[in-house]
């Protein structure tokens, strides 16, 4: 290869270099790997690791985890979420002791009240 070429070359290897270290410093992850690491976290909860025991918490708790944008729907495929509000979000739901079609309610309820 001649000089400015090379250059070239080797300019746009490190680019992509950056662009996947970028890429791998991202605070999304997929679903089920976001609820391993929130499992791990809280054993004191007693969920259990593993892709359907996610998509059965995923049953009662997506639309608050959207609302909370801890969790998104990409590729209209597979959920990704959000590794720290993720965790937040679902200890949130799994310690309350209000029912989640009420808490939904609420919060609904207190976002559209005007400021007193």
């Amino acid at each position: 290869m001649h000089g400015r070429r090379k250059r070239a070359f080797v300019l746009n290897l490190e680019n992509t270099r950056e662009c996947k270290l970028k890429q791998l410093n991202s605070d999304w992850i997929v679903g089920p790997t976001a609820w391993e690491i929130f499992v791990n976290k809280h054993p004191e909860l007693g969920y259990k690791p593993g892709r359907m025991n996610f998509h059965n918490f995923l049953r009662h708790a997506k639309g608050e985890l959207v609302s909370m944008d801890a969790i998104r729907m990409a590729k209209h495929k597979f959920w990704i979420a959000h590794e720290e509000r993720f965790s937040l979000g679902a200890f949130e739901i799994a310690t309350s002791t209000l029912p989640i079609s009420v808490r939904a309610t609420e919060s609904n309820t207190s976002r559209n009240e005007a400021p007193k």
